[in-house]
């Protein structure tokens, strides 16, 4: 039994072998989880982070390591692995335990409103509660109208949804369906390595930031990409010869890499629909002032987190994380002075 703060445990339903006490509990360790927990330690706070994953990084570690991240200040063509490994090192000091490898099974609240934490080796107890889960699962959104794609071999690398090691397309023909940030980026990051690539896209025009746009052309100019709007991929063969037919024409192709995103996944937060969580579209609602959800006490960041305007990288993650901080101390600081002044 570890206490590591000086809110008092009230009766509860269960235990397990071994619980915690904590000012927050931080769940996922992506950037948002990472940084929540910096801004806990340096606010004084303490906390713990909780991952499914053996590891931090959430998406950046499990999705693509390899890939160059962009729109991070301070930083030019970083693998998403190298800095994972950079922000782990300045924010992990900051939790006062991680709980890698532990997959939140069940949330709930004590009588007295203290958040209790499940997982299948520990109950964690919190009077606030950071939700920076990503998108749970990572599940990849498989297209169903591709003709042969359901029936290939689960253990090939020749269909893929995410690029987890760049040097596998090395001299290879590879064909990126998408025309999204990460289709572009990958784009990007492969046709210097390979032998060519195809970006292949249905509408008529890419969905990416502008900045990405000139790099591409010069990829095009230089003969090691091949730009295809309006395309539809129609038919996967993998055979003795791996092709791939579309509305256009016909490529023989070494990798296909689907980047049509992921489906949203809740199963992280099982329990809190019953505490009066708004879930949409595998999001969470939350205040841009406070970062707090329809539970009080309870708050997100990260690409769990919706509000009006919302963009999805990585910047935003920061600033959700410090606002909920913020939000925490705040509370803290106004109970204790009341606790003071009623006291006398």
């Amino acid at each position: 039994m570890a206490l590591e703060s000086n809110i008092v445990v009230e009766s509860v339903d269960e235990f397990t072998d071994s619980f915690f006490i904590y000012d927050v509990v931080i769940i996922g360790a992506g950037v948002a989880g990472l940084y929540a927990a910096y801004c806990c330690g340096i606010s004084g706070l303490s906390c713990c982070v909780i991952d499914s994953l053996p590891q931090a990084g959430g998406q950046c570690v499990a999705l693509y390591p390899e890939k160059n991240i962009y729109g991070v200040p301070g930083f030019i063509n970083v693998k998403a692995k190298d800095y994972i490994e950079i922000l782990s090192n300045q924010c992990l000091g900051y939790a006062k335990e991680t709980f890698f490898n532990q997959k939140v099974q069940h949330i709930s609240k004590t009588k007295t409103g203290k958040f209790c934490v499940k997982t299948a080796e520990n109950t964690i107890f919190s009077k606030h509660l950071i939700i920076a889960s990503g998108i749970g699962d990572m599940k990849p959104n498989v297209p169903n109208n591709v003709k042969g794609l359901s029936t290939l071999k689960q253990d090939s690398d020749f269909v893929q949804h995410y690029c987890m090691k760049l040097d596998i397309y090395k001299g290879k023909n590879v064909i990126i369906a998408g025309g999204g940030d990460s289709a572009v980026d990958f784009a990007i990051n492969i046709a210097p390595i390979a032998k060519k690539v195809f970006l292949i896209h249905r509408k008529d025009k890419l969905t990416c930031e502008a900045c990405k746009l000139s790099e591409l052309r010069k990829l095009c100019n230089s003969s090691k990409l091949e730009l295809s709007l309006e395309n539809q991929i129609l038919e996967i063969e993998d055979n003795s010869k791996r092709i791939v037919r579309t509305t256009k024409k016909e490529f023989e192709v070494d990798h296909i890499v689907f980047c049509y995103g992921f489906l949203p996944s809740c199963n992280l937060i099982d329990g809190l629909t019953n505490l009066g969580m708004h879930i949409e579209n595998g999001v969470i609602n939350s205040d841009i002032n406070t970062m707090e959800t329809a539970i009080e006490n309870c708050y997100a960041a990260g690409d769990v987190a919706s509000y009006v305007n919302k963009k999805k990288n990585i910047v935003p993650c920061y600033f959700e994380a410090d606002r909920a901080v913020r939000s925490i101390k705040s509370k803290i600081s106004k109970e204790v002075s009341n606790h003071a002044v009623y006291k006398g």
